[in-house]
């Protein structure tokens, strides 16, 4: 029983994060209904829904030690130098998506919460515009790399879509805030790789 509910909660609180996050990042488009508080609203959703988002860390790495037979291989590779490349290759991604955030960190102040304040990020936003959410992906594989999980695997490729989903409608809102400003910033910048000169 045990692993059927773990097997759940993981789809569960990785629509809670998705559907919370995506409301979050909408707080121009909300401003227009509700006023200044629009941007605390978007700011507590935002909130709310990394709990979500780490009630899906802790269920993946419960599912490792309780997995639900759904038929599939419980490894992504087989044997001790199986273990050993998939957690060498979840490390590299999670030290590929760190030293990102570290980078997001120094110029996106209100990344964790959003503020109208702020005017466009510079830094590490000038070559992409979507470098959280390319290091938040990078996590989900690194998570089901490090624990050898297939269904984990599977999992972190359901986040790529969600993110894209995530990533539009956040550029929906910023065009509303920035409005030509941002639409001149995304046609010179790639939204998940640097764009060639």
């Amino acid at each position: 029983m045990l692993p059927f509910i773990i097997f759940i909660v993981v789809f569960l609180s990785m629509i809670w994060y998705t559907i919370l996050y995506i409301l979050s990042v909408g707080p121009a488009q909300l401003e227009k209904k509700i006023g200044e508080k629009s941007y605390k609203v978007c700011a507590l959703l935002r909130k709310i829904s990394f709990i979500g988002m780490g009630l899906c860390m802790i269920s993946e790495i419960l599912y490792f030690f309780f997995p639900y037979n759904i038929g599939l291989p419980e490894r992504i590779i087989n044997g001790t130098i199986g273990w050993i490349i998939s957690v060498t290759i979840g490390l590299l991604l999670g030290i590929f998506a760190t030293v990102i955030i570290k980078k997001v960190s120094k110029v996106a102040k209100d990344s964790f919460s959003p503020d109208k304040t702020n005017e466009m990020f510079g830094g590490i936003y000038e070559k992409i515009r979507h470098p959280q959410a390319v290091a938040d992906v990078a996590y989900w594989f690194s998570l089901a790399f490090i624990l050898n999980s297939l269904f984990l695997l599977l999992i972190a490729i359901i986040w790529i879509p969600l993110n894209i989903i995530i990533m539009l409608s956040e550029e929906k809102d910023l065009k509303v805030r920035f409005g030509s400003e941002y639409v001149e910033y995304m046609k010179r910048t790639g939204r998940f790789l640097p764009r060639r000169e």
